[in-house]
């Protein structure tokens, strides 16, 4: 709390009498920053300001009232910042709800221009507002006046045009900041000169949430500077805090240092406790600096910030509330959303501070980020209150140095709390056939909802070795219907209803099911589960040589930097992802920024099918790093007779700390005789380069895999389309049967799985009774069902029920 030297409101006339003060003192004041508003509830506001003369302090006050009368005066406190400086603190009580006023300040003979507030709505009572959102405005001297434009032509145009000239006061609730303010928190000309003084024209009018960011260093000034909401863990009142404004609840935290800790998430854990109760909130946003992911620089991500989004995910999915985490650090725009729960991820950044760019720092394409962005700018969100409340989101870009733009709408979404319905997709291929393993393409029926005007946002994949395996599938794939990034759309194109499956085992039986997501993160049940079986690989043996470093570094040509073939944690490194042996191209026992293995292919012998367009390659391999940071890379390089170089494929590459499998299939240009596999290794941190290969493989594939409805029926035990159950519905006891003449289950283990409309899974016990499969309720729900039978773990027929 700060001092407090005067508290109250008077009128004009006793205002007058405390007025005494020689006409050369009034010459001597001045703002060192202009009034600014903060902590705003529906009858009450603060207002912010600094003076450069102590002495006038007691002459330091807020005239206010209706807009254009201002009949009121209210005196606070003060607290020296500097020199002679003070910061005033004045609090306004005794307001209206969701009312316009208007105020001055007075210090001296300093007056400051008149200025309007609006008080936030009261309880419950559905209005309507909008939240602006920035981060890292510290000063980049490359670009020293990014921050005032950001403010002038972004923020003040963009509501001006949205509003047609009318009120700021009136259009804009508040500002959140998730932090890095100024660039050096204990530099105090920075905080008036780099973030005031931009901002002046803002936050006069409209109250601004910061939280703090590394480069606060966790001043003084900042605790002097804002008077945020005192309900923190006590002790720690301002580094963490909430705020309500209408139906939503503004979380603040604090994800620096020792902050970042079990104190901080207890306290989260208590406003969450009691948010979920509190049914004037429909909405959750928490802000805090540091990204627990971030693609444009990964070096900056935090473990905090992850419990803090597993926290908000688990109160999303208990209460239907959604929730958004506000973040900065990086520089630069990124959204995303959590896969399983209506929770969204922003970066605000940057408003000022230099842009993180792409190549520049460790990246990564990290699945939960549909949008990623090398920009200036800042994020608005229209709350909308009443029988529906949603939220509707626009990125506004400044662009970058290279290509500016005007508020351009790079990014935008609505999200509304309640669900909408999102039917299941209908499993189409494969279905009870038999395909090579590398032609394995799951496929999946149109996007269908009852929200008129849904469209398809997201599609989940998952292949499985049992029925009941999905808890822990074989392979799993999550993809948006965009993914920005590097400036490329990889998703363009991909209409979300089918995803290509790679390295599956030869002669094996896979479950699979898939599940849709419209734009604004509702998901569909999953799918019925179907069946099919895996037979001979297509592919021919490994071209490559001594393709794991079993053999050292023989077959492969160093061309650049050091290669090191490593055993299992020699050199402080990683343990093989098979064998005895892995690369480390860059090197670890000795080290080189960067490192370039290749190994070249004739491949002349089938120049024939190669210049027809008919020859193709799978390659790939497990490629991993140490910490996230060096960047280990694999692509082909196709060359004619002569040497030269005809095409190349993308880059395979991944910064996961673990093994990853990647791998991609090219088809050989005309002309090419040489096939050259490239492994490079980039060192971004530290001395040793990890970069790590193993198991690399470039493989022909011998035919070309079949269309979809050219595929041959399933090689397996006969499928029986002819089940029946009887009595259907049921109540206590059904059996399972098939048509006369055909022969029945006479050997062989049968088991049976259920698939509920969800398309959870209940594994469920069967008896065998003369020729039919007899199934007994126990505690098995009402509802409609689905069920596969298996003989000897191989599927063997399916059908529906319905218990009563």
């Amino acid at each position: 709390m700060k001092p407090s030297l005067f508290l109250g409101a008077h009128s004009a006339a006793m205002a007058c009498t405390l007025i005494a003060w020689s006409s050369a003192a009034f010459q001597a004041q001045t703002f060192h920053v202009r009034p600014y508003l903060q902590d705003a509830s529906p009858t009450s506001i603060r207002v912010m300001w600094e003076s450069t003369d102590a002495s006038e302090s007691d002459l330091s006050y807020v005239e206010w009232g209706a807009v254009g009368a201002m009949d009121f005066q209210a005196f606070g406190s003060a607290e020296a910042t500097q020199g002679t400086n003070q910061v005033h603190d004045v609090e306004l009580t005794g307001l209206t709800p969701w009312t316009a006023y208007a105020y001055r300040v007075v210090t001296g003979v300093a007056v400051s221009e008149t200025h309007r507030f609006r008080t936030p709505p009261a309880q419950g009572s559905d209005e309507n507002f909008r939240i602006i959102a920035m981060s890292d405005m510290q000063r980049d001297n490359a670009q020293p006046e990014k921050f005032l434009e950001v403010v002038q032509d972004g923020i003040l145009d963009f509501i001006a045009d949205e509003t047609n000239g009318g009120e700021l006061s009136e259009d804009v609730a508040l500002v959140m900041i998730p932090g890095d303010l100024v660039v050096t928190g204990t530099n105090y000309n920075q905080w008036a000169d780099h973030f005031f003084t931009p901002a002046a024209g803002l936050f006069s009018d409209v109250p601004v949430y910061p939280v703090l960011g590394n480069h606060e260093q966790n001043t003084a000034f900042y605790f002097q500077y804002f008077h945020l909401p005192e309900n923190g863990t006590l002790g720690y009142e301002e580094h963490w805090w909430h705020k309500d404004y209408g139906n939503v609840r503004i979380i603040g935290l604090n994800s620096n240092g020792a902050y970042a800790g079990a104190d901080q998430l207890v306290w989260l854990d208590q406003v969450l406790e009691l948010t979920e109760d509190a049914e004037h909130v429909d909405f959750i946003f928490a802000q805090l600096h540091h990204p627990h992911k971030s693609e444009l620089w990964i070096p900056g991500e935090i473990d905090f910030t992850g419990d803090v989004i597993e926290r908000l995910e688990n109160f999303t999915e208990a209460t239907g509330k959604p929730s958004i985490h506000f973040f900065g650090h990086t520089h630069g725009y990124s959204r995303g959303q959590s896969r399983d729960h209506k929770h969204l991820w922003m970066n605000v950044a940057t408003a000022g501070g230099a842009i993180d760019h792409w190549g520049e720092y460790p990246q990564f394409d990290y699945d939960e980020f549909s949008v990623s962005h090398e920009e200036w700018g800042f994020v608005s969100v229209e709350v909308v209150d009443g029988v529906s409340p949603h939220l509707i989101i626009k990125r506004l870009s400044r662009g970058k140095e290279a290509d500016p733009m005007d508020n351009a709408v790079r990014d935008s979404l609505v999200l509304r709390k309640h669900s909408a319905i999102v039917h299941a997709p209908t499993p189409l291929y494969p279905v009870s056939i038999t395909l090579a393993p590398e032609c394995v393409v799951l496929q999946a029926g149109p996007f269908e909802a009852e929200e008129i005007g849904a469209t398809h946002g997201q599609s989940h994949w998952q292949v499985a070795s049992s029925a009941d395996g999905f808890e822990n599938p074989v392979r799993e794939s999550w993809k948006n219907f965009e993914n920005w990034y590097y400036n490329v759309d990889t998703q363009a194109g991909d209409d979300l209803t089918d995803e290509s499956v790679s390295t599956l085992n030869e002669n094996t039986v896979y479950w699979w099911r898939a599940r849709y997501r419209d734009r604004e993160m509702n998901w569909s049940p999953w799918s019925e589960v179907s069946i099919f079986e895996t037979g001979t690989s297509v592919l021919s043996q490994n071209l490559l040589a001594n393709p794991g470093g079993e053999d050292g570094i023989n077959g492969w040509t160093v061309e650049q930097g050091i290669v090191e073939s490593l055993t299992d944690g020699e050199c402080a490194g990683t343990t093989p992802h098979s064998g005895t042996y892995y690369f480390g191209v860059g090197g670890l026992c000795d080290e080189s920024e960067y490192g370039l293995a290749v190994q070249e292919i004739d491949v002349s012998d089938s120049a024939d099918v190669i210049d027809a367009g008919e020859a193709a390659l799978l390659y790939g391999g497990f490629l991993s790093d140490w910490s996230g940071s060096d960047l280990p890379e694999m692509r082909l390089a196709f060359l004619d007779e002569g040497g030269n170089w005809l095409d190349m494929t993308d880059m395979l590459s991944t910064l996961n700390t673990t093994w990853t499998e990647l791998s991609g299939l090219a088809t050989l240009p005309s002309g090419t005789r040489t096939v050259r596999c490239e492994l490079h290794g980039t060192r971004n941190t530290g001395t040793d380069n990890d970069s790590y290969f193993d198991d690399i493989f470039l493989q022909w594939l011998g035919e070309d895999c079949p269309e979809i409805n050219e595929v041959a029926t399933l090689a397996l035990a006969p499928w029986r389309s002819d089940l029946f159950v009887a009595p259907n519905p049921w109540t206590d006891t059904a059996s399972i049967g098939i048509s006369a003449g055909v022969s029945g289950f006479a050997s062989g283990k049968i088991t049976c799985m259920l698939w509920d409309t969800a398309g959870r899974a209940h594994p469920w016990p069967i008896q065998r009774r003369e020729g039919r499969l007899l199934i007994e309720r126990g505690n098995l729900p009402t509802g409609h069902y689905s069920f596969t039978l298996i003989q000897d773990e191989r599927p063997v027929g399916k059908g529906a029920f319905v218990v009563e």
